[in-house]
């Protein structure tokens, strides 16, 4: 009777690191998140379809071919600083209708809360029409994650805005998007190992064009699909790999993961801004009893520095000093934290820029 009941110990002992994750508000972006993403050809032979309970997906062969900072801040223009809780500067828009021109400095808002993740509105310059934003408030919201998310989740989301800006045509576009949580399990990629959740999302965008009160026609746009691995206090999706059905075809669009900054790659979109924080970098890596950390300021600024866990529960906080321009760099005392996984904060202002550490005996 012993051994059985032994060995269903040891079962229920190590089941916890094999147990399914839930995402919640606490997993999203806040304000001053500043997160290195990298851009990979393509997921080589790898099968990013493929999901279920307990799945293993190993992409840790993803070459990166470019890098892009995503940087979250509070919205600062009317109305969206009432209605929104992010400002995220999109660098690949895609919900937009053509409207004739190019238009400019797009700017995605999200309202983040106990029920979801969702946007709220847009807002972009159309040059040379005008020289501010031009804020477009959606009539209904498009839910990205409802909350709590568990496997096996299935949901709906109806979105839609309206464009009457003379002397644009007037502009609609409905958004229907239908998410799936397919699987939960272990991913691995080039910036670690992770519970992750996986949620597949197939969103049907349909624009309608006016051009006077009685001429206008409505665009179906192709199906997209989007593949999103989601974990714990990581902020944005670990891996996503997004694509498009073209004459029953699907054919993958853009594939970018959470990395750390990586100065050999192109920088796409990265503005100037005297508080900017790059070049973060963590040495050694792993640590064992302490590690430096060094990073580049455009101009002199207090940084402070934040030791927390992968959940986002902080550890220890080594203090604000002043940061020249150009290079720094500060050793951190790692002496009586426990081994494992947590993430370094380097915080100026409004910016904050996050590198996963790895601590060990």
């Amino acid at each position: 009777m012993k051994t059985p009941l032994l060995s269903l110990a040891l079962c229920l002992g190590f089941s916890p690191a094999f147990s399914q994750i839930t995402i919640n508000q606490n997993d999203m972006p806040s304000s001053g998140d500043s997160l290195h993403m990298s851009y990979a050809f393509g997921t080589g032979s790898v099968d990013h379809t493929l999901s279920g309970p307990n799945y293993f997906w190993d992409f840790s062969s993803l070459t990166p071919v470019a890098q892009h900072l995503y940087r979250f801040r509070s919205p600062s223009a009317i109305p969206f600083n009432f209605l929104s809780t992010l400002a995220f500067s999109n660098p690949s828009p895609d919900s937009l209708p053509v409207i004739g021109g190019i238009p400019s400095n797009f700017t995605d808002y999200i309202k983040v809360g106990s029920s979801g993740y969702r946007q709220n509105g847009i807002s972009f310059q159309y040059l040379p029409l005008t020289t501010f934003e031009i804020p477009v408030i959606f009539t209904a919201n498009d839910y990205i994650y409802r909350f709590p998310l568990n496997y096996g989740d299935i949901d709906t989301s109806d979105a839609a805005y309206e464009i009457n800006f003379p002397p644009l045509p007037y502009i609609g576009q409905t958004i229907h998007r239908e998410n799936n949580v397919d699987g939960w399990g272990t991913l691995v990629t080039p910036y670690g190992t992770f519970m992750a959740l996986r949620v597949v999302s197939y969103i049907q965008r349909v624009d309608t064009i006016s051009l006077d009160s009685v001429t206008g026609f409505s665009i179906v746009r192709p199906l997209e699909v989007e593949y999103k691995w989601l974990a714990n206090g990581m902020k944005v999706p670990v891996l996503e790999v997004d694509a498009q059905i073209l004459f029953s075809t699907e054919i993958v669009t853009n594939v970018i993961y959470r990395d750390v900054y990586n100065p050999s790659l192109p920088q796409v979109g990265v503005e100037e801004n005297p508080q900017l924080i790059s070049a973060a970098n963590i040495y050694p890596n792993p640590a064992t009893g302490n590690c430096y950390v060094t990073f580049k300021l455009e101009g002199p600024a207090p940084v402070e520095i934040v030791l927390t866990d992968i959940s986002g529960r902080e550890v220890k906080r080594f203090g604000k000093e002043m940061a020249l321009p150009g290079s720094n760099s500060r050793l951190l005392d790692l002496s009586g934290i426990a081994t494992g996984s947590y993430m370094i904060n380097i915080i100026s202002g409004d910016f904050k820029v996050s590198q996963k550490l790895v601590l060990m005996d």
